[in-house]
């Protein structure tokens, strides 16, 4: 027989599937629930802050490793790749993150008709704000520092950017009578950064005029050094304890205990680790901590990670840790706890949203939600509930109020993506004790001037679509950082009551502004606003939410414009098209068929290649090695061939002095421009990797004027084979990247066939390339030894495959008495003086150097566990 209990309805999703059973019918919401839309009625604009509340530094869409790692598999990964995504995941660099708390919270001045507001300020946000919000005259005012033109900060700023603030409201005071009162204490303020939580008294003074002068005082602080703070919240049961969660799943209960001082009444921070063992229930298991909670007990507490939410029993000596919901294995792969909220007033119950689910529980009832929805909203990272009667509160019609007091509304949403959803549930009668959902979810929008209508909503996505890439439409709009709800007793002072009730909203927005928004309980779920679908505009105009610094540009600005056409046609293999293109509207210009050779040409480059060459009009795959004494790549070997193999007439291009060189236009002289000088005092291959940096930054100058040696490489080999392909009039558009990778196969296959029967593959880590065939290199006197090993390179943690640049080559051995000191050495030598001389004398003292070198060797640690971990064999 099929089971028909609570717990199985439950496990259909509401929205996902067609007439789920905990949903409750229309019918039973038009008879007994009422109205759960809520729709913007009326708007006011209350105070424009001075500053923005929250400033970020920029982000842009184009962030670090798009600059830093290539999607092609053809490059290697740099350092800089592998430290760009830990760039970015700091909280401080990660905007979507810096601003996924309400960034404004309420206080209400009991026994007034005050609130007071807390927000981030200051250039760095590590300021607390706030002002106070008073009803004068069935109007909301706000009075700040300097009457109302600043904002009230408490004087001292904290060392890092706020990331959260919550506030814990005392009992009711009464006030005496007088011309003024000794100012008191109304709550606490917990505000918390990435590493560290710092409490404050919330004082007020109030005149007998009844103006409110309100202060913090800070009580203590503590910081956190080695690990980064998760959460932190205030006890609903006690209000001076607080508990908080670091990234290491410490768990740590503070308490502002009062003592007697000297003189008066004072407090100070006192607090203990809560010492639970995790590694029963977390072990290897990947996932983060994400948020912790008191539930329906002081020593009661629900603490949440990426993957699991467990309940810690505190109250005796030995902690118990219970599981109170895992993620499910049949859910999506990529799918995670995002944000989490204990449901009062008995918190017996708690919310918690994933990537595409929300799901409402019971720690009464481990492992099994009470309601599952699924939800739409991107990325969520905050979540608030709230009891129906909130919500619908100064209501004439008292039809519904059973169902306003039984019932809640969970918002979910995300500051960042300015989306907002809200789900209703409570019981389906007021008998009955089951939770059901009260309808589908439905939208909620938070900002001001704004038109929910399909029509609008199309043309702010076609607005977004037309701004760059490297720019966030965020910087483009006045969205909503944090709200807070008034208590029905102001809003009573600000509003009639209408026919299914309402409640007020304070906004403060990217702007800096505080707005006041009265949302009615209607039965339409239309999201149309008949003023704002007018008069809103959809040219986007810039805020400053993000970091442009404190002062202007003051110097003249001046722009210089590049033609890329010859970058573009390399980044999409149509350099051949192009150069064609360009040749034939330029075919008066000879000059690059008719370039002269130089004597320092001659010199540097023919004698070099000549030097190399092993005779015949090319320079073979084999020849290369004579040039390879620094560890080098398979790739850097290619390029080298390629580069020896071109026409003299093509190579010419690529290598000139300063004073042939082509004249630079007016616009781009100031730009300094250098090529460094071809080494020409002993051969070696173009295009030159190893060279001597230049000396020189800025612009050259009468007193520092170029040289008159031969430099380059000034043009880039893709061009110099494209442009050869052209005058042989070959047909052939394969990209030149592409002719670089066959010649690295050719060099690949040739040092495996030297390998022989000594070693299987180039895999192996030791080569020579004599035993086999002395005569191909020119050494029939002493044995050419070559090492070899791989380079290792992560990228996203999975090694990085790329044999052409992770297979190393460098020469091992002496090849001449000139020579000999690159014996046991990654470097080489070069004397200038042709006729040094080294005989009998020199050999004994370097034998005498070498032992001694060989003996610190081997007594080397490291040295030796490098060798043995790269699999380089000793050559002595």
């Amino acid at each position: 027989m099929m089971d028909h209990s609570d717990e199985w309805k439950s496990l259909w999703p509401i929205s996902s599937v067609h007439s789920p059973p905990l949903l409750l019918p229309q019918t039973t919401i038009t008879t007994t629930i009422g109205p759960l839309f809520f729709t913007p009625q009326t708007h006011h604009h209350i105070f424009t802050l001075p500053s923005t509340p929250t400033q970020i530094p920029p982000y842009p869409s184009l962030t670090p490793s798009r600059f830093l790692h290539k999607s092609s598999s053809s490059i290697l990964p740099s350092t800089a790749t592998s430290l760009s995504p830990q760039l970015l995941s700091s909280v401080s660099s990660n905007p979507e993150q810096m601003l996924a708390h309400n960034c404004l919270q309420l206080l209400r001045c009991p026994g007034t008709d005050s609130t007071l507001a807390f927000f981030p300020t200051g250039p760095n946000s590590d300021r607390v704000g706030f002002v106070v919000l008073s009803v004068e005259d069935s109007r909301l005012t706000v009075v700040g520092d300097y009457g109302e033109t600043e904002v009230c900060s408490f004087k001292d700023g904290l060392v890092h950017r706020i990331v959260k603030i919550s506030v814990s409201p005392l009992a009711d005071y009464g006030y005496g009578s007088g011309e003024y009162f000794d100012s008191i204490i109304i709550g606490y303020l917990l505000v918390s950064t990435t590493n560290s939580v710092h409490y404050y008294n919330v004082r007020i003074r109030m005149e007998h005029s009844g103006k409110i002068t309100p202060g913090l005082e800070l009580v203590d602080h503590k910081s956190f050094k080695s690990s980064v703070l998760v959460h932190a919240c205030w006890s609903p049961h006690i209000p001076e304890e607080s508990l908080v969660l670091l990234d290491n799943g410490d768990l740590y209960l503070f308490d502002l205990d009062s003592f007697s001082g000297p003189t008066m009444p004072s407090q100070r921070l006192t607090g203990k680790k809560v010492n639970v063992l995790w590694e029963e229930y977390v072990g290897v298991e990947k996932g983060s901590w994400l948020s912790c909670d008191f539930s329906w007990h002081p020593r009661i507490f629900v603490v949440v990670r990426s993957s699991a939410v467990f309940l810690i029993d505190a109250r005796s000596e030995t902690y118990s840790i219970i599981p109170l919901l895992k993620h499910s294995t049949e859910d999506a792969t990529n799918d995670r706890f995002l944000v989490f909220s204990v449901v009062g007033p008995d918190r017996f119950y708690f919310t918690l949203a994933s990537n595409h689910m929300l799901f409402l529980c019971d720690i009464r009832k481990p492992m099994m939600p009470v309601l599952r929805w699924a939800h739409n909203v991107a990325n969520p990272s905050y979540i608030f509930v709230s009891s129906l009667s909130e919500l619908r509160s100064l209501c004439e019609d008292d039809t519904y109020n059973w169902a306003s007091e039984a019932g809640y509304g969970i918002l979910l949403g995300s500051f960042w993506n300015c989306e907002y959803s809200l789900f209703c549930y409570g019981p389906p009668g007021p008998d009955s004790s089951t939770f059901y959902a009260w309808g589908l979810p439905s939208d909620l929008s938070l900002g001001t001037h704004e038109c929910r209508c399909g029509s609008c909503l199309v043309k702010e996505d076609f607005s977004k679509d037309q701004l760059p890439v490297w720019i966030n439409w965020q910087q483009k709009k006045d969205f909503v950082l944090g709200f807070g709800i008034l208590d029905e007793e102001i809003s009573s002072k600000l509003f009639e009551p209408d026919n299914f009730g309402g409640f007020a909203v304070i906004t403060l927005m990217a702007s800096g502004n505080l707005e006041l928004q009265r949302y009615h309980a209607s039965w339409d779920y239309s999201q149309t606003s008949e003023k704002c679908h007018v008069d809103q505009s959809f040219d986007l105009e810039d805020y400053v939410l993000f970091e442009t610094g404190e002062e202007g540009y003051k110097y003249r600005k001046v722009f210089q414009y590049l033609k890329l056409d010859w970058l573009d046609g390399y980044l999409n293999s149509d350099l051949n098209r192009i150069l064609s293109i360009n040749l034939y509207k330029n075919s008066d210009n000879d000059v690059p068929r008719n370039a002269s050779f130089s004597q320092e040409f001659h010199e540097c480059i023919c004698r070099s290649l000549k030097e190399y060459s092993s005779g015949g009009a090319h320079i073979n795959i084999i020849d290369m090695f004579k040039d390879v004494y620094l560890p080098t790549s398979i790739h850097e070997i290619a390029l080298r061939s390629v580069w020896a193999n071109l026409p003299k007439k093509v190579l010419r291009l690529a290598f000139s002095t300063y004073s042939d060189l082509p004249n630079v236009p007016a616009k781009l002289k100031n730009i300094p421009f250098e090529f460094l000088e071809v080494p020409c005092e002993q051969p070696s291959l173009p295009p030159f990797f190893f060279r001597v940096p230049s000396s020189r930054s800025g612009k050259w100058s009468e007193k520092h004027k170029p040289s008159d040696h031969l430099v380059g490489p000034i043009t880039p080999v893709p061009f110099l084979m494209a442009y050869h392909k052209t005058l042989m009039l070959k047909a052939d558009n394969r990209p030149a990247d592409s002719e670089i990778n066959l010649e690295c196969d050719k060099v690949t296959r040739v040092a495996n066939e030297f390998i022989g029967s000594e070693s299987q593959s180039f895999n192996d880590h030791t080569v020579s390339l004599a035993d086999d065939n002395e005569d191909a290199l020119h050494s029939s006197n002493n044995l050419q030894h070559f090492s070899s090993y791989k380079t290792r390179a992560t990228m996203d943690g999975s090694d990085f495959e790329d044999e052409k640049h992770r297979n190393i080559l460098f020469r091992v051995g002496q090849k001449d008495e000139k020579e000999i000191f690159d014996s046991g050495c990654l470097l080489q030598f070069k004397f200038k003086e042709q006729n040094t001389s080294f005989g009998e004398k020199e050999k004994k003292f370097y034998k005498i150097y070498k032992r001694q070198f060989s003996d610190f060797k081997q007594k080397f640690d490291r040295y030796q566990a490098y060798l043995t971990e790269s699999n380089i064999a000793s050559h002595e």
